[in-house]
């Protein structure tokens, strides 16, 4: 009987052991199997973007990204936003702390250096200023201040009266900065001048954004900055690509224009008198001022710019061209090939480029690329 109990009692823990055995098996097997299962299964953000917004650059500025990783995809827009408070930090010419406040206190006296990224929009709105005949303009700085849109659009009051206008214009002027471009430096000819890059840093910034991204290897995007977009790679199918559609908005009024389709990287600017602006005694005063005259850009409700190579230059371009009025500005696109606009005239009157087809309701375009 003793035998036979032990016997029994051996059979059993050799039973456990095996049981055991095939248990830990199984799990070991299991769970990189569930592991790889939720991972295969889990779509990330490959249908449902990861969408961020911050307050930047006096705006808010949203990033839709896709992408099967989500920390991958995360820290990327991460990087994007930081990229974006870098440029802010140079331009932002209204912070102490910033690069461009310095320039301003100092050129007028003496010759400074400036960083790579502030010499980069400098140059760019110079090659602008020259293509345009002085119409975009970074040294309004005076003129921004003394007309004081928003300030004036929140206590009420006149706009400037055209003698304070005209001891300001002296004040204007690519022509009036010396630029060393060997050494990156900046000064002014003439006392009392400032830079303001209203109207290209948001481009600048949009760059920098987009690269951030690339480089993080998150490759299906839109960068919305507001005044400009970039959208990057094909919209994934599952999330209702391949195309993108950019709405370009009615400067009159509720709804869109159109809509911009895509089927491929594409940069979309828009300068419209609609977003910053006050009225007093019927007339509306915008924040676009024309640097030949000293008052805001007679003419255009909006202009919407895609085509250019890089943010930069489409953010410039789309006030260029706004303040250029619409005989020039055509013009100007007949004589630089590969730009596309789309024009609205204060009384509403809509004029688009030959590369532009105003069909039910869509506005097809053909795709330009994004510069790498």
């Amino acid at each position: 009987m003793a035998n036979q109990s032990e016997h029994g009692w051996e059979e059993r823990a050799r039973r456990n052991r095996r049981d055991t055995l095939l248990l830990i098996l199984a799990v070991s097997i299991l769970i990189p199997l569930v592991v790889f299962l939720v991972r295969w299964l889990d779509p990330g953000y490959s249908r449902e973007p990861l969408v961020m917004e911050r307050y930047l650059l006096d705006d808010y500025i949203t990033i839709t990204a896709y992408g099967k990783d989500r920390r991958k995809v995360e820290r990327a827009v991460e990087e994007a936003f930081r990229a974006i408070e870098k440029v802010q930090a140079v331009a932002d010419r209204y912070r102490e702390d910033s690069e461009l406040y310095e320039v301003n206190r100092r050129a007028s006296t003496e010759e400074v250096t400036v960083s790579e990224e502030l010499w980069t929009m400098i140059e760019v709105a110079g090659e602008v200023y020259r293509s345009t005949h002085g119409a975009f303009d970074i040294t309004v700085g005076p003129l921004v201040d003394l007309w004081d849109v928003r300030g004036r659009a929140e206590r009420g009051g006149p706009p400037p009266t055209r003698e304070e206008v005209e001891k300001v214009l002296p004040l204007v002027g690519m022509d009036k900065l010396v630029l060393d471009s060997s050494a990156r430096k900046v000064k002014f000819k003439v006392d009392g001048m400032s830079l303001d890059l209203g109207g290209l840093a948001k481009g600048y910034a949009l760059d920098r954004a987009v690269e951030a991204l690339k480089e993080k290897g998150i490759n299906s995007f839109v960068v919305n900055m507001v005044s400009s977009s970039a959208v990057v790679g094909e919209k994934p199918r599952a999330a209702g690509g391949p195309e993108w559609r950019v709405a370009v908005q009615n400067p009159r009024g509720e709804g869109f224009l159109g809509v911009l389709s895509f089927s491929s990287d594409a940069i979309v600017s828009t300068s419209g008198d609609y977003q910053r602006y006050f009225e007093y005694e019927g007339n509306r005063y915008h924040h676009i001022l024309d640097p030949r005259t000293g008052y805001p850009a007679a003419g255009m409700a909006s202009v919407t710019v895609l085509g250019a190579p890089d943010g930069v230059r489409s953010d410039a371009y789309s006030t260029a061209l706004f303040i250029m009025g619409l005989k020039e500005s055509l013009k100007w696109l007949e004589e630089n090939k590969g730009l596309e606009a789309v024009l609205v005239e204060v009384d509403g009157t809509l004029h688009t480029t030959p590369g532009i087809n105003l069909g039910s309701g869509l506005v097809f375009c053909k795709p330009r690329y994004v510069r790498s």
